[in-house]
């Protein structure tokens, strides 16, 4: 780097001032050298901050769950398909008859059966919440909304409905990562 200062200069003619360099402490090799390292050492840095800000922006997922989707579905499909499998004292199968006095044991029986289940699986980072509605088909319909609640890499949910000639068994299963 250059340092410059005032120099003034006498002649007969007029007093001027001229800009003159002085003398440099290092070589112009080592300040090249140390700007050059400088200058790649956080260039580095800076590429390696953007390959990991465009990572995110990737569709690939950054995190990946520990759980199957599918698998967790179909235990869902088989603990409500379960529900129906019922027998008379002769053994003959009983056809289940929408009762809305018998729904909300029913739906609490299919989401505590879901949420045990899951939790055989240990899936210890996982908060585990479990919801079962029972809908009547009566000129009517059923609509849910859901976002990710913290981390929409981690978290993930699992819908199932089970549709029956008279009403309908909408069981949901949501996983929230807890850290």
């Amino acid at each position: 780097m250059a340092v410059w200062k005032i120099v003034e200069m006498n002649s007969s003619r007029k007093r001027t001032s001229i800009y003159q360099e002085t003398p440099q402490r290092f070589s112009e090799s080592l300040i090249a050298e140390l700007g050059h390292g400088r200058h790649t050492r956080y260039k580095d840095v800076s590429k390696d901050l953007n390959n990991l800000i465009n990572k995110e922006e990737e569709d690939t997922p950054i995190a990946t769950p520990p759980f199957n989707k599918d698998r967790l579905k179909l235990i869902v499909q088989r603990i409500i398909r379960q529900q129906f499998i019922l027998k008379d004292e002769d053994g003959d199968p009983i056809k289940w008859v929408y009762d809305p006095n018998k729904n909300l044991e029913m739906c609490q029986k299919i989401a505590k059966a879901v949420q045990d289940k899951v939790r055989s699986y240990n899936y210890a980072r996982y908060r585990i919440v479990s919801l079962c509605s029972i809908v009547e088909k009566d000129g009517q319909g059923i609509c849910y909304k859901m976002k990710y609640i913290i981390d929409p890499y981690l978290d993930n949910y699992i819908q199932y409905v089970h549709d029956m000639a008279r009403f309908w068994i909408i069981s949901t299963l949501i996983l929230v990562h807890k850290d």
